[in-house]
């Protein structure tokens, strides 16, 4: 079965990488959530896509150049709007960045985490936080990168630890397929339309690697669907409630 991983949260229904966003994930159905971290100058992990906070808060500023308490300031609900155009119910509503040790703390059973790592330097810190973790002990977590220093030091850092290398729109598949298999990462997770009409050839290439293949995003219920028939192991959606119901219908 298809596992469905909620981008950033149910990223259509609140704002991106809040708690509100993971909570409606898991709410929908969605088997996994995806997150990004970066580093903040005080060495903690925020879970905010971007270098910067302009985009999707009401504050500005470098992540890197901010404390967590300073981050913690921000609205993280302020930018988000409902593809309705119905408003901005989420601004002044008390949503924040949160850290990814507040995000494993309340992860649920059973539902899986994807980690992203947005710049290197957050590497050692995530798998700190992972030790001991009952969800990394179950495999229930994986971390991600497109850049490869920050898997790589993860895997050296604790082997244990399911490692992804994401593909960039357009570059080689065989290349990645090669590079991830010979430094020993779990997977490889590339651009859903580098995927092509027929990815049979490209997962059974993988599988012969001993690879496991997911992609990012599909929002589409027909490519949900197909590349589900495909038999591929996992796709990350803004709309995890929609592959709930496009999957799990009987």
């Amino acid at each position: 079965m298809t596992i469905i991983v909620a981008h950033r949260g149910a990223s259509r229904m609140a704002p991106e990488n809040t708690m509100e966003a993971y909570r409606l994930g898991v709410e929908v159905g969605a088997d996994a959530i995806e997150l990004d971290v970066h580093l903040t100058t005080d060495g903690q992990l925020a879970v905010i896509h971007d270098e910067t906070l302009h985009r999707t808060t009401d504050r500005t500023g470098r992540v890197a150049e901010l404390t967590m308490d300073e981050i913690r300031e921000a609205d993280a609900g302020a930018r988000f709007e409902r593809p309705d155009d119905s408003g901005q119910p989420f601004a002044g509503q008390g949503l924040r960045v949160p850290t990814l040790p507040e995000v494993l703390e309340w992860l649920p059973e059973p539902t899986g985490l994807v980690i992203e790592i947005k710049a290197r330097a957050a590497a050692d810190a995530v798998v700190q936080a992972l030790n001991g973790h009952p969800a990394q002990a179950g495999g229930r977590i994986s971390v991600i990168s497109f850049d490869e220093g920050a898997i790589d030091r993860v895997r050296e850092l604790d082997s244990s630890i399911r490692t992804g290398y994401l593909v960039a729109p357009g570059q080689s598949l065989d290349e990645a397929f090669a590079w991830a298999s010979g430094r020993g990462h779990t997977g490889v997770h590339p651009w859903e339309g580098d995927l092509g009409a027929d990815p049979l050839t490209i997962l059974a290439q993988a599988k012969i690697l001993g690879l496991e293949v997911s992609c990012y995003v599909v929002n589409d219920p027909d490519r949900m669907q197909f590349l589900s028939d495909t038999g591929i192991r996992a796709f990350v959606t803004d709309v995890p409630d929609v592959a709930v119901e496009t999957l799990r219908r009987s």
